[in-house]
């Protein structure tokens, strides 16, 4: 690719500016605020905040690995009703997945906790996106009936 001088530095700064929006920030076992005057995750490059909570019950502990195509958040584990949580900038042009391995005594699963074109529009929409995961599958936090009620299957297995 040859770029002109003239747009060279235009060019590293767009470069700089998308790769320091989609690193992600962790926090284990605290609750994140919901800060009104954050960055609006509307717009690309927006923060965003996922929240994992164990649901499993029967003090059953879960085991997990979350990761984007270029951040591994690593292996941790929540035991029964502990959450965890990661903050991260959306990519430029709407293309942010976050996905995990969930894994707990005999069964194992995985779910993309984070899809930019289903979570980031539409009647679902979040920017602070909270999931409790449940052995039927994840289900999140609904800001509209303030229950747990938007559930999804777990992604097919590629076995």
């Amino acid at each position: 690719m040859n770029i002109p001088k003239q747009y060279l530095p235009i060019f590293i700064l767009i470069i700089f500016i998308t790769t320091k929006l989609s690193q992600a920030n962790q926090n284990n076992n605290s609750p994140v605020p919901n800060d009104p005057s954050s960055t609006n995750s509307l717009f690309p490059g927006g923060k965003i905040t996922v929240e994992i909570i164990n649901d499993l019950g029967n003090q059953l502990t879960l085991l997990y690995h979350c990761k984007s195509k270029d951040d591994d958040l690593g292996n941790r584990s929540l035991q029964s009703g502990e959450s965890w949580s990661f903050r991260f900038g959306r990519q430029f042009f709407g293309r942010t997945l976050y996905f995990c391995n969930f894994d707990w005594p005999n069964e194992s699963h995985s779910f993309d906790i984070y899809k930019d074109h289903r979570d980031s529009s539409g009647d679902n929409w979040c920017e602070k996106c909270v999931w409790k995961i449940r052995k039927t599958g994840p289900c999140r936090f609904s800001d509209v009936t303030k229950q747990f009620d938007i559930c999804y299957p777990w992604n097919k297995s590629l076995y």
